[in-house]
């Protein structure tokens, strides 16, 4: 039974909570927060609510290095502001703990490289919390593109947006020195996702963007992919909630309007636009809580760490291609930001 350990109690941890709790294998074992009187308050409310009594006992600590000295904490998950990421995250594989860690994974490509190196020489293991691709949804439609049924890929577009974070109050994404900003928080999902879902390498890439307060209010960027195919990535904190994408290739389009997370967990669904008006409906996944399949691929390369089986190999393959995606995804939003600073195309 791995016991995981909270760093942070703000609105993001909800999702995780029930996702430990879904795994057979997890268990909801503390929380630190840097006001120890949130913490107990928080623990309160998940032992008041939990169904798991005989297991889950969450502990509260005094500040973040006082669960990470505990050495009945097998798991770390990091939720808390992106730049606290790396620093935390670095204590907690120098604890010997493994680590989940929200998304962006750093602040930047130079920060990623450092964690994961620390991380394999540490021997433990840093997943970033970006949960779409565990989703069957995500599987399927990855396959659809693999499978050459689209034709060759030409366009790529991808919109991350939403408004009201302005007037919201204090959020650590409209606070610079949090790494606040649409880039990090919703350009993360956008680069990572044209990435993952193709395979394909990012060569040129020209930007726009607009500043409020020191932070990233909205960035355009048209990048050009390693087969000849332009993507262009839309981010922002200025227009209507959307988590949209398209993929057109020479023979049909795949469009998905909720890729992040289904908006009707019964019915995570996508289109095929084929030639000539052509349209199917794929369903795929119904109900699926893609937080708890994260939790699941985090246990099982756990599990399988210390083995030297093909579910060892498996595993730490998953591993390896997660940190190499979140370190590219890093390069390409620092050259995003060098894009619209300069004003001139990136070679990446």
């Amino acid at each position: 039974m791995n016991r995981w350990g909270f760093l942070g109690t703000g609105r993001v941890t909800k999702r995780m909570i029930e996702a430990v709790r879904q795994s057979p294998n997890a268990v909801l074992a503390g929380v630190a927060s840097r006001d120890v009187s949130r913490a107990a308050a928080w623990a309160a409310e998940r032992r008041a609510e939990s169904h798991r009594k005989d297991l889950e006992c969450v502990k509260a600590y005094d500040g973040y290095a006082a669960l990470l000295e505990d050495p009945e904490i097998d798991w770390v998950y990091i939720a808390l502001p992106p730049s606290l990421h790396h620093r935390w995250a670095m204590a907690a594989l120098a604890a010997g703990k493994h680590v989940l860690s929200e998304k962006p994974l750093c602040l930047n490509e130079l920060e990623a490289k450092e964690l994961a190196s620390f991380a394999r020489h540490q021997q433990r293991l840093l997943f970033h919390a970006t949960a779409f691709p565990h989703h069957p949804r995500s599987i399927a439609a990855k396959a659809v593109i693999n499978s050459g049924e689209l034709g060759g890929i030409r366009r790529l577009h991808v919109a991350c947006s939403f408004s009201g974070i302005i007037t919201r109050g204090h959020d650590h994404r409209t606070d610079a020195l949090l790494g606040g900003g649409s880039l990090l928080d919703l350009g993360w999902y956008c680069v990572l996702s044209t990435l993952w879902f193709t395979g394909l390498d990012c060569t040129r890439i020209r930007a726009i963007g607009t500043k409020r307060d020191g932070v990233w209010y909205q960035v355009q960027a048209l990048a050009e992919m390693s087969n000849g195919a332009i993507a262009h990535w839309d981010c922002g904190f200025d227009a209507a909630h959307r988590r949209w994408i398209e993929i057109a290739g020479t023979e049909a389009s795949l469009i998905c309007d909720d890729f992040l997370r289904p908006l009707d967990l019964s019915k995570p669904r996508y289109w095929i636009h084929g030639q000539e008006g052509k349209t199917r409906t794929e369903l795929v996944g119904e109900g699926a809580f893609q937080e708890a399949l994260l939790i699941e691929a985090c246990q099982n390369a756990c599990k399988h760490n210390i083995s030297s089986n093909s579910h060892a190999e498996a595993a730490n393959e998953l591993v390896d291609q997660q940190l190499e995606l979140a370190i590219k995804t890093h390069h390409i939003l620092d050259c995003i930001e060098r894009s619209i600073e300069t004003g001139i195309a990136i070679t990446t």
